[in-house]
């Protein structure tokens, strides 16, 4: 086995006992440990290989001049400081793996630093915070953290917290030993396409095909993070070509909320990066939203319940025509070809005539003004007679995806479809 180094990130004063123990533990199990103090108290801290004045020295600022200041103000230079040394250290090979655990400061300022790393860099953080009622995206974002429950307080070690510690502790452990490499760039061909369960069935026949074609396709759940993971993706070159075939997320970003909110400004990015693009408007025509927090106006609009706690809603005319028009805006933002897969007979599951979604009004606004507002040439417009989520739509979306891949010269002409 090969020694790796497993950088700590702690508050050296009032986490110094559990620090001890963790630094102990990794060395048994025979790597090293690199500690990050990241303490920003009156004690003096201990223990540590890189001090908090570095620290808060990589938010431009030095120690001394600002270690008088509130807690909440310090947090937040520990927090672009760390934002700012985990990525440099990594990429001087100081270390291998990452590893924090604390409570409310200890965790915001750890994940910061984590979510600078590369996808496959292992990154376990045990935290006092990582329960309740709380949600994921402050903490993960769109990077692959592990969250374990400290369950107790980590103040001390103690029959509970020493379970813990070495559970999480055990955990990147063995992604060390037996994974931990970060995600690279492919010499080929890697699509990157957006689903939900109400898109499913078409997508996983665009994704199939492709496969079947040899074309590593990688979907990604629209739901607030999915499609924004998908973009940084692509801008940094893991994805190099794009069929976006569920733009959810935009919808959500109208309405201000719902269950997929979370990804603002979306397609804009993929729109400047100049890649191989199809887009296609599902789940443009509806809003997620809890039961318990429906719109004041649900009695005037179409739902079905999606899950025990979730309601699916169509949005109206008039808020489909909105949604459009963002979607136009930001296609026309592209500085090469992209190409809008239109399906004529629905956006998602539930909308063909006759089920509870349809709404042909809806969908043919959103149709009619994404095509009266879209001015800029690189868009070419296409149309499948199809619902998104049939089998058909997929292959056709599929052997389009093949066809715009062969215009960039990513596949040979002759590629058989």
């Amino acid at each position: 086995m090969q020694m790796k180094t497993i950088a700590v990130i702690a508050s050296c004063d009032t986490k110094l006992k559990e620090l001890t123990y963790i630094k102990k533990f990794i060395e048994n199990a025979g790597h090293r440990v690199l500690v990050i103090d990241i303490s920003i108290g009156i004690e003096e801290p201990q223990g540590f290989d890189i001090p908090r004045e570095d620290v808060i020295a990589a938010s431009g600022h030095h120690w001394e001049n600002v270690k008088n200041l509130s807690k909440g103000e310090l947090m937040e230079l520990a927090v672009s400081g760390i934002t700012k040394l985990i990525p440099e250290l990594y990429a001087q090979g100081k270390f291998d793996a990452v590893f924090s655990m604390g409570g409310v400061q200890n965790t915001s300022v750890a994940v910061s630093g984590m979510k600078q790393l590369p996808i496959g860099v292992p990154k376990v953080m045990l935290s006092t915070v990582a329960s309740g009622n709380r949600t994921f995206e402050p903490l993960v974002g769109t990077r692959d953290i592990v969250l374990i429950p400290s369950i107790a307080d980590l103040a001390g070690v103690n029959t509970i917290t020493r379970t813990v510690m070495e559970n999480a502790a055990s955990c990147v452990i063995g992604m060390v030993n037996n994974a931990g490499k970060p995600l690279g760039n492919s010499d080929g061909v890697v699509v990157g396409t957006t689903l939900m369960g109400i898109t499913n069935d078409g997508v996983c026949s665009a994704i199939n095909h492709l496969t079947s074609k040899g074309i590593e396709t990688i979907g990604f759940h629209s739901t607030g993070v999915g499609g924004r993971a998908m973009e940084e993706l692509a801008a940094g070159g893991t994805i190099n070509a794009v069929m976006d075939l569920t733009i959810h997320e935009i919808t959500s970003e109208y309405f201000g909320g719902g269950f997929s909110y979370g990804a603002p400004d979306r397609l804009t990015m993929l729109c400047r990066l100049g890649i191989p693009l199809l887009v296609s408007p599902g789940g443009l025509d509806f809003v997620d939203y809890p039961l318990d927090n429906m719109p004041k106006d649900i009695d005037k609009r179409k739902y079905i319940r999606h899950n025990a706690q979730l309601a699916h809603i169509k949005i109206l005319k008039h808020e489909g025509i909105d949604v459009a028009k963002i979607t136009a805006e930001r296609l026309n933002q592209s500085k090469s070809e992209v190409t809008l897969l239109i399906p004529t007979n629905g956006f998602r599951k539930n909308t063909r005539p006759g089920e509870p979604l349809y709404d042909k009004e809806v969908d043919d606004a959103i149709i009619e003004t994404l095509i009266e507002n879209i001015y800029n040439d690189n868009v070419i417009v296409k149309y499948v007679d199809a619902n998104l989520n049939e089998e058909s739509f997929g292959i056709a979306a599929a052997n389009e995806m093949i066809e715009i891949l062969k215009r960039f010269g990513k596949l040979d002409a002759n590629f058989d479809i």
